[in-house]
């Protein structure tokens, strides 16, 4: 599924961009990042509801077993592009169900991928990038619970997508610095209840080819699915949040 995902959102950005924008004037940038997150929230999986996620940058790099995370954009002269980015983490962790009266052992994947078509306003000392896609999510959990009433093991494998829209700002500092603030908001219960991410900070322009990127990144999620009384019923309620570190590269 997310190969075939990836290819009609490919497909669609890169149409839709090509139908506007008929000439050869493109700028590229791939940029690799790492972020160093703390996820808080609860997820509820079946009738083991509630269970609190409580993960600090320790408890995540002690627990990762394996993540990866990507941006790539491409933008034409006229101001139309479009941007591309999926992070990913998998994560084994523990968790404490309501009052303390459960405990948890819980393997967690969560993956985003975001696609986006963009359009920029240029002016003076600054730049303006307004923008609007899709953010699919793919949550994999699987709890190992043990409860007053015995030990019980569940998974749930659940992927959706959010529209979003949004915006980011890039005032010039100086020749080589320049402020980033985005904000975007998502969801509408069509995919997820709400969703919504911002991110803050500098970017150092350290040749005309590549930057680099140091900001704050908060993303959070709130999703629900099935009857809260069956054990389909699915929920995950998160902030992600952390300090980011990328390297930008354009050509």
């Amino acid at each position: 599924m997310f190969q075939n995902f990836v290819s009609f959102l490919l497909g669609g950005l890169v149409l839709a961009a090509g139908t506007v924008c008929r000439a050869d004037d493109w700028e590229f940038a791939v940029a690799p990042y790492g972020l160093l997150p703390s996820i808080t929230g609860d997820a509820s999986v079946g009738r083991i509801d509630n269970a609190e996620v409580s993960l600090d940058p320790g408890d995540i790099l002690e627990s990762l077993e394996f993540g990866a995370m990507m941006q790539v954009e491409a933008r034409h002269s006229s101001g139309y592009g479009v941007s591309l980015n999926y992070a990913f983490m998998n994560l084994g962790t523990n968790a404490t169900g309501p009052l303390g009266f459960t405990d948890f052992g819980a393997d967690i994947f969560q993956g985003t991928l975001e696609g986006f078509g963009t359009y920029r306003f240029t002016f003076e000392q600054s730049t303006l990038d307004a923008y609007a896609g899709v953010r699919w999510w793919d949550i994999n959990i699987d709890v190992d619970a043990t409860t007053p009433f015995g030990a019980r093991s569940l998974s749930r494998d659940k992927d959706w997508v959010d529209p979003v829209v949004g915006v980011r700002w890039l005032p010039r500092l100086s020749e080589s610095w320049r402020l980033l603030l985005q904000g975007d908001v998502g969801g509408f219960d069509i995919g997820s209840h709400f969703t919504w991410g911002v991110q803050g900070g500098a970017v150092w322009d350290a040749g005309t080819s590549w930057s680099v990127v140091l900001l704050y990144k908060l993303l959070s999620v709130d999703y629900e699915a099935g009857d809260k009384s069956t054990a389909s019923y699915f929920a995950y309620d998160t902030i992600t949040q952390g300090p980011l570190v990328g390297v930008v590269f354009r050509f």
